[in-house]
């Protein structure tokens, strides 16, 4: 047995020393409701732990050692606070960047390419999946890939009945077009660039035999990219979004061709060499040119092109079985939708049965709580309650003859005597006064329901209608 284990760890050192692993946690999550307040979306609660620590323990299982964690400098002492009392092993960094400056992804990215010096494997920090991360960089190692990108083909997404105002917002849906026998990823952009007519470049249509073209693949904004890549996105200086704009243009450069030095020239305006471009940086060092040019090995059956039809850029995707689950913590549907499922799909994310279901240090009097509720550090839960697939969070009180059912509770929340909240979101330090009916409602931080209150996809919160954003 002790054999085994020593044979795993090996075979990750190595792991470990061709990728380094970057979780971008300082998103604000601009698609959730903004009535949550200051929350930062990686610590909002998904079953007894913040969504962050379902990314870091996915790096974790599978030989990481160590991560950079990209986090806003004033969610930082919040992110160490919950983070130390979760169970992890792996070694992470918390790296700020400022929260006064509006940056996107890619600057992010940039801030820490210094501290790059292998391959790069990006992930969010809003992200819940059973997958085994190695059958993307086994991807990513099969082709000698530029880029490899992970996307989940779940269906459409499970309908439910969300907490407060209805809304007809639509998800954002990306059309991703993958060759069928190569699973190069050959074109990629936003459903919402396009009104009716969707163009695909001519020269696809040459290239490959057969083209998949999907429009509801999540993206799981999993990335992993040549060190070149981050070299680029530096030096370029032309993005700030890795989804939105550095991705789809690695995408797209696959159909040129390097320009020759007649083409190139020029400096810009602050003298910087601008001769350089994409294919300048994919330059290979070493031998690889030669191997492939002697090996009988090729991807595709169709024209006398050689391997990877000779390309020098190539971006891949790789798109897991269906009944592989996999959610982004990025909108109030999906935030709902996984502390729904989290309990049943545990052993099959975190490879082993969650050991405790009621923190240690929280009091719960009361017998009727199904095997699909959790109750976190200080909670007090009272003896005559009734508590169905709900989520306590730390220092909250539920008073006697409160019934909660499909319901999601911040730290700090009180509830009193004789409420009944079903499919409700109650944020941090709120309070639902005596003899209140909710359904499908959101309480805000900090604010007081008044006692026998009853409402109905309403929300409840100190802000203003122009605040609110839900989706």
């Amino acid at each position: 047995m002790e054999k085994d284990i020593y044979t795993v760890v090996s075979v990750n050192m190595h792991k470990i020393l061709e990728f380094q692993a970057v979780v971008l946690a300082a998103g604000r999550g601009s698609r959730l409701p903004d009535v949550g307040g200051a929350v930062s979306k990686c610590l909002l609660p998904v079953g007894p732990y913040p969504v962050l620590w379902y990314s870091l323990n996915l790096l974790e299982k599978i030989g990481f050692q160590e991560v950079l964690v990209l986090v806003l400098d004033e969610d930082k002492s919040n992110i160490l606070s919950a983070l130390e009392k979760c169970p992890l092993k792996i070694k992470y960094d918390l790296i700020v960047i400022p929260s006064d400056e509006d940056w996107g992804t890619a600057n992010s990215l940039k801030h820490i390419s210094n501290r790059i010096s292998t391959d790069l494997l990006v992930l969010s920090g809003d992200l819940i999946t059973n997958i085994n991360l190695n059958d993307v960089l086994n991807v990513h190692r099969k082709y000698d890939a530029a880029l490899t990108t992970l996307f989940f083909n779940n269906g459409p997404e499970e309908w439910i009945e969300l907490p407060g105002p209805k809304t007809k917002a639509k998800p954002d849906r990306d059309l991703v077009c993958i060759d069928k026998e190569t699973q190069r990823l050959v074109f990629l952009a936003s459903a919402s660039d396009f009104e009716e007519t969707v163009t695909i470049p001519r020269v696809l249509v040459k290239k490959y035999d057969a083209i998949s073209m999907y429009s509801r693949l999540l993206d799981a904004h999993v990335y992993v990219m040549k060190h070149w890549v981050l070299n680029y996105l530096v030096d370029s200086d032309k993005f700030t979004s890795v989804k939105g704009e550095l991705i789809p243009h690695i995408v797209k450069k696959q159909l040129s061709k390097s320009k020759n030095s007649l083409e190139k020239k020029g400096t810009s305006e602050k003298n910087v060499d601008i001769t350089k471009d994409i294919f300048d940086y994919a330059t290979e060092s070493g031998y690889e040119s030669k191997i492939r040019e002697m090996t009988a090995y090729s991807d595709h059956k169709l024209g006398s092109k050689g391997i990877f039809y000779n390309d020098l850029l190539r971006c891949y995707a790789h798109i897991p079985d269906k009944n592989t689950f996999g959610i982004r913590v990025n909108t109030l549907s999906s935030f709902y939708l996984s502390n729904n499922k989290i309990l049943s799909k545990w052993e099959e994310l975190i490879g082993s049965p969650l050991s405790e279901r009621f923190h240690p240090n929280s009091e719960v009097k009361t017998k009727q709580i199904d095997e699909s509720s959790t109750v976190g550090d200080k909670s007090i839960i009272s003896e005559k309650t009734s508590i169905k697939n709900t989520f306590i969070g730390a220092n909250c009180r539920v008073e006697n003859k409160v019934r909660l059912t499909n319901c999601i509770l911040m730290n700090n929340v009180t509830i009193r005597e004789g409420c009944t909240l079903q499919d409700t979101v109650v944020y941090t330090g709120a309070t639902v006064d005596t003899g209140c009916s909710l359904q499908h409602c959101l309480v805000g931080p900090h604010h007081l329901v008044a006692s026998s209150t009853s409402s109905n996809h309403q929300l409840h919160a100190e802000t203003t209608d122009n605040m609110i954003t839900l989706g």
